[in-house]
């Protein structure tokens, strides 16, 4: 993505979709991920097999999570 200077893997409109696109733009694991989420990494991976659905309450704060990435991108992708 350095290379071309922009990211050509669309964005996708569901929100764990968004969450699994965000974990591979940004080269991250599971651990990374949870990491920056403050989540145990098993409940990601839950979430982003499909074992596991989120509830409201955490859909909304993968959500908030989301928002606030996209406005203070990683400097890596910048």
């Amino acid at each position: 993505m350095a290379l071309l200077g922009y990211n050509p893997i669309p964005c996708p409109d569901d929100i764990l979709e968004r969450l699994a696109w965000y974990k591979q733009v940004n080269g991250l694991s599971l651990e990374g991920l949870g990491k920056q989420m403050g989540r145990d990494p098993e409940q990601l991976a839950d979430w982003l097999t499909g074992r596991h659905r989120p509830c409201r309450r955490n859909r909304k704060e993968i959500e908030g999570f989301l928002i606030c990435t996209a406005r203070f991108p990683s400097p890596k992708f910048r």
